[in-house]
């Protein structure tokens, strides 16, 4: 081997076992049943419901802005079980990292220092990467529309007229399209107050991803849901919470910062203008966590014409490695790719309820659902949102839930704002008897689990963290204790 090579091969293989890190586990989300149920709902109807079966409680047309997500979820777990939910996210998150790699490269940035940047994309992107869920789309999709858009700067105007067929499929698969939108709108009036692209340029990119979001089941309702229901503040989702509260997020949203310092300080005012679209995702990742993703990607290749030229083209060696040196790195890094991608062939076929040391806050014990599931229960199960999709995976039809992880989307906000005040216990539970519920089911942690044993709910099942009721006794059978692995889709 050339001597010359080694320096590239170590930063090859740092990029692997990091990007294999990033697939070490996959977690399920809240929403995962209920995704893939609708999903093979879809497929089984060949149509798109519009009234939702699951629910006693919902109110509103269900305006499913997910569905095309669900389906492909649904076709993947039908065709694979959970190894094929896991391959649909790993080649999302592969095409995702292809072209980041694409646009630096194509930008003219340096070999070494593209590996820099993939790594603090890996540092920004984990949280939304980690998990099943819709919002994988968007990340793909988003990286989709900045490499576009980075087309276009460099004199490719006719990328343009890929816009609406890009927004077309994307508004069918989350709403995450709306800050892909929004991005690309301000990105559009800095380009062309720069002078990189005309302004004519700048609104026909603009209307066209409008007209492209139209393309879906819903047409103008779905931006009447977003405009009601997407904002800065959301309380009753973590994820919507600010930065300072999931601390972990702080090492990528703050080298993705670095990444604007070291522009403004190289480039100055030359570069104030396309530091502002990165600047404003960067402040709406701090006041919004599930941003930060869309900040690291934004800045990433947003930015790359302003990183080429950094650094060298090459690592260069100081002095020639002796045999035993090539032989002991060599050593350290097979030992490294192979222990990494043991590991996430281990969990290949495990999308995980509950990882190894921590237990996650929305997943209840399994024998709970065991429970619910086992015994002769049907009716009316008053439900905390997070529960719900588990329940509709598990327990439909013989029992239909009060709410769930869709919200607005089938639930009108007096219902959803019905069911916080339940939880918090304000001003009392009498909201379970005038829903007519026949059995409830709640995390303990909830205030209002207090209050039901004080009037009269009898608890029939209580695990470590959640608590089933019932009106009266009952012959019911208690599971026994879960000792298999937790895994998608449980129980």
């Amino acid at each position: 081997m050339n001597p010359d090579r080694l320096p590239g091969l170590l930063l090859a293989a740092l990029l692997l076992i990091v990007i294999s890190f990033v697939g070490l586990q996959t977690d399920a989300d809240s929403d995962l049943w209920g995704n893939v149920r609708f999903g093979q709902d879809i497929l089984a109807a060949r149509s798109i419901p519009e009234k939702d079966p699951y629910s006693f409680t919902s109110d509103r047309r269900w305006v499913n802005h997910e569905w095309l997500a669900e389906v492909l979820f649904a076709v993947a777990y039908d065709s694979a079980g959970s190894a094929g939910l896991i391959g649909l996210r790993w080649a999302l998150v592969a095409g995702m990292y292809l072209v980041v790699w694409r646009s630096l490269r194509r930008a003219g940035v340096f070999r070494p220092l593209a590996v820099g940047l993939l790594l603090v994309t890996s540092a920004g992107t984990y949280a939304q990467l980690v998990m099943v869920r819709p919002q994988l789309f968007s990340v793909f999709f988003f990286a989709l529309l900045l490499a576009l858009m980075n087309g276009v700067a460099r004199g490719r105007t006719r990328l343009v007229f890929w816009v609406p067929a890009l927004f077309a499929v994307w508004a069918n698969l989350h709403g995450g399209w709306i800050v892909g939108a929004g991005i690309l709108g301000l990105w559009s009036a800095c380009s062309a107050a720069a002078g990189s692209i005309t302004w004519r340029t700048a609104a026909a990119g603009i209307v066209l991803a409008l007209l492209g979001s139209l393309a879906t089941p819903y047409g103008l309702e779905l931006w009447r849901l977003l405009w009601d229901t997407v904002g800065i503040g959301r309380a009753d989702i973590a994820e919507w919470d600010p930065l300072v509260r999931w601390p972990a997020q702080f090492v990528g949203w703050g080298l993705t910062v670095s990444l604007l310092v070291v522009v403004w300080r190289r480039h100055a005012r030359a570069a104030t203008l396309w530091l502002l679209p990165a600047l404003a995702m960067g402040l709406l990742a701090f006041r919004v966590v599930r941003l930060e993703g869309f900040f690291t990607l934004a800045t990433v290749i947003l930015l790359a014409p302003w990183f080429a030229g950094l650094g060298p083209q090459r690592l260069p060696l100081s002095r020639p490695p002796t045999c035993a040196e090539l032989a002991a790195v060599g050593s350290l890094c097979l030992v490294g790719v192979v222990g990494v991608e043991f590991a996430v062939l281990r969990n290949a076929g495990c999308i995980a309820i509950e990882g190894p040391g921590r237990v996650f806050r929305s997943a209840p014990e399994a024998e709970a659902i065991t429970f619910l599931r086992d015994n002769p229960i049907q009716g009316r199960l008053l439900t905390y949102f997070d529960y719900g999709h588990m329940a509709i995976w598990h327990l439909a039809p013989k029992l239909r839930v009060s709410y769930d992880g869709r919200r607005e989307t089938v639930y009108s906000e007096a219902v959803q704002k019905a069911h916080l005040r339940f939880y918090a216990g304000t001003p009392d539970a009498g909201y379970a008897a005038a829903l007519k519920a026949d059995y409830i089911w709640l995390p303990l942690r909830l205030p209002v689990v207090g209050e039901l044993k004080r009037v009269g709910w009898v608890e029939i099942f209580r695990g470590p963290r959640s608590v089933v009721f019932a009106q009266e006794e009952g012959p019911y059978a208690q599971p026994a204790p879960w000792t298999g692995p937790r895994c998608f889709p449980g129980p």
